[in-house]
């Protein structure tokens, strides 16, 4: 699949699998998502995305509506909420577009390069 525009400047990848899994990192226990990408054009070239699973607290920046006479002005509102934050250029750009024979194999790539990642970074 092409799609014929001058803004579009790359090949067309579909997610073909997503998988989640818990790293116990020296922080804690960190949620993972991999997404795995294969190119339209070119089966043996893949993609890959690494996301990290975090909390943040969200604040409205805009003022509160004023309140009618004798009542209380309400608060900002605010919420706690899970958001997934990309990690994959802390394992290698080469994730960007890589070859690989199959899904497993490109799965076996994405998993060496995160394998590396850790022992490098790893707190001893």
């Amino acid at each position: 699949m092409k799609i014929k525009h001058p803004a579009v400047k790359s090949d067309v990848f579909q997610l073909k699998s997503t998988v989640e899994f818990d790293l116990e990192l020296a922080d804690g226990v960190v949620p993972a998502r991999l997404e795995l990408f294969q190119n339209t054009e070119h089966k043996d070239r893949w993609r890959a995305r690494l996301w990290e699973r975090e909390s943040c607290r969200l604040e409205t920046t805009f003022a509160p509506a004023p309140s009618p006479r004798g009542k209380r002005s309400p608060q900002r509102f605010t919420c706690d909420e899970e958001i997934l934050v990309e990690r994959t250029w802390e394992l290698s750009e080469s994730l960007e577009e890589f070859k690989a024979a199959s899904a497993r194999g490109a799965f076996r790539v994405v998993l060496n390069q995160l394998y590396e990642h850790l022992q490098r970074t790893r707190k001893p």
